[in-house]
């Protein structure tokens, strides 16, 4: 696989967009840049991770990557994780889970660690694909709405 089809901008169902900078030359580096489009998070967080540079052909590219929510405007004191797999086939998608962990004290560790997915395509979604996303995802609460609700 070239660096070419993980490169670029990328929107998850909820409107936040990444953006992936895939180094082949590194064996599969990945960096770039994560933007929420909800909640309480301001501006762009460093994003690093990895990728399969040669994946079997005809399956998926295996993808990893991690976001510390912290810059120069906001510590949400939390780490998400994404961990899926980049597929083409004419409808290029990445398919993730995630793992959200915040800061927490020791007899709150149990509850300090979220669970999700998120799908992010080329095409940033519509007001109408956002909402009903949103309106899927009311019992798995997304990272992004999370952090916002920590900062109540």
């Amino acid at each position: 696989m070239s660096n070419a089809p993980l490169s670029g901008d990328w929107y998850n169902q909820l409107g936040s967009k990444m953006t992936l900078i895939a180094d082949n030359d590194s064996g599969g580096g990945l960096s770039g840049e994560y933007n929420s489009a909800v909640g309480q998070a301001k501006d762009v967080y460093i994003l690093t991770g990895r990728y399969d540079a040669a994946p079997p052909a005809g399956e998926g590219t295996s993808v990893g990557w991690v976001v510390t929510f912290r810059n120069d405007i906001l510590n949400a004191h939390s780490t998400s994780t994404w961990s899926g797999q980049y597929f083409d086939g004419g409808n290029e998608r990445i398919i993730t889970q995630w793992l959200l962990t915040s800061s927490t004290t020791p007899s709150d560790v149990w509850s300090s660690t979220r669970i999700g997915n998120d799908t992010f395509t080329r095409t940033a979604p519509t007001a109408a694909e956002i909402e009903k996303a949103r309106a899927f995802t009311v019992g798995s609460p997304h990272p992004e709405d999370i952090i916002a609700m920590m900062r109540k």
